[in-house]
Formats: C-alpha cells, structure tokens, sequence
C-alpha cells in the first residue's frame, strides 16, 4: 500500500459520488452575501415591508432559489429578465435570446418553488414597518 491509498478513506471516494448524484448540492451556497442580503430586503419591501415574519419567508425565498440555480445562472436570467424589456434594437438581443429564455423560464420556476416553500404572498395586509 502506498501513501495516498492508505490515507484515503472510505468516505473520499463517495463525496464525488454524491455530489455528481445531486449536483444541487454542489452550488447552494455559491450566491455571495451581499446578493442574498439585497434579494431578502428588496423581497421584504415588496411584501410589506421589514418584518420578522418577512424576513423569515424572504430568507427562505432566496436559499430556495440558490437550491435551484447556481449564482451565474441566476444573475445571468435576472439580467435577461431586466432588458429584455429595453425598447427598440438594444432589447431585442435580450428578448430573443434561447438561452436567455431558458434560464428565465428556469428562474421563474424557482420563484414559484419559493412562493410555496416560504408562504410567500402578494402583500402581507396589515404588515408594519420596523
């Protein structure tokens, strides 16, 4: 036996198993900070405002979202998602990108998934401000 084989354990040959099973696990926390904290607190405004309840169910809304998609993947589908409604020639490159599209369909998805993982409503009636 050599050195490298018998430092290896078991475990060191699944991980890679594993993580080619569920790539998903592989990049759910790959959003930087300061991007989840910006999606939670532009998530918070749009549902009432800066409450503990949104703030537990916009949390969960973005790390559902990263279980979803990897960080670029997201970035590059709510880049799409923002020009897309560019007029003229400039938004076109947008509008009529397949690739753009898939991935807004795909983001789209993971919104979804989020509004019924984290109970997620249009707009929290009676929600007060901090």
């Amino acid at each position: 036996m050599d050195k490298n084989s018998a430092s290896r354990t078991p475990h060191s040959r699944i991980w890679p198993l594993v993580l080619g099973l569920f790539p998903c696990l592989g990049y759910t926390n790959d959003f930087p900070t300061l991007d989840r904290v910006d999606q939670v607190l532009t998530c918070m405004k749009q549902h009432g405002g800066q409450t503990v309840d949104n703030l537990y169910a916009c949390s969960c809304a973005i790390d559902t979202i990263a279980s979803f998609l990897p960080y670029k993947q997201w970035l590059e589908a709510t880049t799409f998602r923002t020009f897309k409604a560019m007029p003229g020639e400039k938004g076109g490159l947008f509008r009529e990108s397949p690739v753009g599209s898939k991935d807004i369909k795909r983001l789209e998805q993971a919104e979804k998934e989020a509004q019924k993982r984290c109970f997620l409503r249009a707009r929290r009636v009676g929600a007060k401000p901090r």
